[in-house]
């Protein structure tokens, strides 16, 4: 399905507001952590990103310096338990956590950048993706920490293209007219991602104050 018209209506949304303003994605100098990538892009799902996930992120990566590799990740894990290592107590996520490191060490994945590069190819992306609870998403995001030039669609995104009046089949078809878009615009994809994240977090603030009133 080509999806022109679409993007070229997102560009011209985007043009038209002046409200939306492009805000500079963050480097994230964890990247090379293994330990505390997979917790970012484990936990951060349907949750505050700044109070929840961020803080647990940090202690993983300045506590564990050993977790950076997955023999490393693994050892404190058996060492003080996943609960610990996390400061999670939800199962759906610990156990995540556990069948993405028994993933890697069936494939002999050991470091981000190791991980990085199997997921270049479809066919491993596709074996990534049969560990229950990965999504597109969950790899689209952890590209973005590896600084690669991508959108993770979640529901700010979404959001956006309902406001813009965009139609899209799929997760794919609103990747494409937003990642399309960015290039037209000549705005980096990570960028246009966090931008958008951050236009829709602001809205969402606004009208939280609104309903206060």
């Amino acid at each position: 399905m080509s999806y022109n018209f679409e993007i070229n209506k997102l560009v011209n949304y985007i043009e038209n507001h002046r409200d939306f303003n492009v805000v500079r994605s963050n480097s994230c100098f964890y990247n090379n952590h293994l330990g505390a990538i997979l917790a970012d892009i484990i936990l951060q799902a349907g949750v505050n990103y700044k109070s929840v996930v961020l803080p647990r992120v940090l202690n993983i990566y300045k506590t564990y310096d050993s977790a950076h590799n997955l023999p490393g990740t693994i050892n404190i894990v058996e060492e003080i338990g996943i609960e610990n290592f996390l400061n999670w107590k939800n199962n759906i996520k610990t156990n995540r956590y556990l069948s993405i490191l028994e993933f890697l060490s069936e494939k002999s994945i050991e470091s981000t950048y190791e991980l990085a590069e199997f997921l270049t190819q479809y066919e491993n992306v596709q074996m990534f993706l049969s560990i229950n609870g990965i999504g597109y998403k969950t790899i689209d995001y952890f590209r973005k920490l590896m600084h690669v030039e991508t959108v993770a669609v979640d529901r700010h995104i979404l959001n956006f293209l309902t406001k813009a009046n965009i139609n899209f089949n799929n997760y794919h078809g609103a990747k494409i007219i937003v990642e399309y878009a960015a290039d037209i615009l000549n705005i980096s994809r990570r960028d246009i991602d966090y931008s958008i994240w951050y236009y829709m977090s602001q809205k969402q603030t606004q009208m939280a104050f609104t309903f206060e009133y």
